[in-house]
């Protein structure tokens, strides 16, 4: 007898999302990662997308043996001041910042069950992330996220762009 059990996640009390945005110092679309900085993340994936996207920023809570090699990346594509590498943040905070933001996005090339698209639905925040494994367990493409092919920096910035210029879309994805 097989039992499915789902991951429940239980988000902290948290302010309401403007009052986040503003204590996050969140000004303007953002996007945001909270993640290991690791090559399975592929993080330089929505760095690139976010080089074609002007007026967007993307925060990333997290730390990892791309760190380095991920920030140098983003002062070569010009993106000082949208790429905000935030480094390892507290639990309540992360929570905070995936409320806080137009939307989460998870670039992996390879995922089993990430939790932090559990947690960021949790809290009412759409999702953009790659069909990669678990992650088409979450993201219902067009329901509470989009969806794109791992590996894409064009496909996601697509994604991305789709989202921010449709206020209807985002407005179901958010319900």
């Amino acid at each position: 007898r097989i039992e499915v059990l789902p991951n429940p996640v239980e988000p902290p009390a948290l302010e309401n999302r403007e009052e986040l945005r503003r204590l996050h110092g969140f000004d303007g679309p953002t996007l945001v990662f909270a993640g290991r900085l690791s090559v399975q993340k592929a993080v330089d994936v929505a760095l690139r997308a976010l080089r074609t996207l002007e007026g967007l920023d993307l925060v990333l809570a997290g730390d990892g043996p791309d760190a380095d090699k991920l920030r140098a990346l983003a002062g070569e594509l010009g993106l000082e001041g949208r790429a905000r590498f935030l480094g390892p943040q507290p639990r309540a905070t992360v929570f905070e910042l995936l409320r806080a933001g137009d939307a989460v996005v998870l670039p992996s090339k390879w995922e089993n069950f990430p939790h932090v698209l559990v947690e960021a639905l949790a809290v009412g925040t759409p999702v953009i992330a790659t069909a990669a494994g678990g992650v088409t367990e979450i993201v219902r493409d067009g329901e509470n996220g989009l969806l794109v092919p791992p590996e894409d920096p064009e496909a996601l910035a697509a994604a991305i762009r789709r989202y921010f210029d449709d206020g209807e879309l985002r407005a179901r994805l958010r319900r």
